[in-house]
């Protein structure tokens, strides 16, 4: 692990237990706050092909969005991370290993418990996060492993 990766693990790793916390109990504001742009325009392209409205899209963008439709986005956001979860038990899961990313970003391993006897915990995906200048690490993108050991 770099230094660079060393100094940043810490505060990344907070930020990915910050953001499966999210996930686990439905707290849409947060989620949504923990998404760096990238994060958040690729939650929103996934959106706009499974049939959200590129107008609403663009007024959530923009953050202008009538409560109402960000809100419905964000549920759908949720429910679609815990689909992209959904192999492993989401209330066990937790924050591992930090290494180093593409261009600055840093991969956070998410482990979940091995229900197979001598066998430890093993990574049930990834979050890779960015650093914002202003806000700190942020979450680019969820990669989830749906296989198990």
């Amino acid at each position: 692990m770099g230094a660079a990766v060393t100094g940043a693990a810490p505060d990344a790793a907070e930020r990915a237990r910050a953001f499966v916390h999210a996930i686990v109990w439905a707290e849409h504001t947060t989620l949504w706050d923990l998404l760096s742009a990238e994060g958040r325009a690729a939650a929103l392209s996934v959106a706009v092909r499974n049939g959200l409205d590129r107008v609403v899209a663009g007024r959530i963008h923009d953050d202008v969005a009538d409560p109402v439709e960000l809100q419905r986005f964000l549920q759908q956001l949720v429910e679609g991370l815990r689909r992209d979860l959904r192999s492993v038990e989401l209330t066990e899961l937790t924050v591992g290993d930090c290494g180093p990313g593409d261009g600055g970003a840093v991969a956070v391993e998410l482990l979940t418990p091995s229900q197979l006897p001598g066998i430890d915990a093993w990574p049930a995906g990834r979050l890779v996060l960015s650093h914002d200048p202003e806000r700190g690490w942020l979450v680019d993108r969820l990669e989830p492993r749906l296989a198990g050991p």
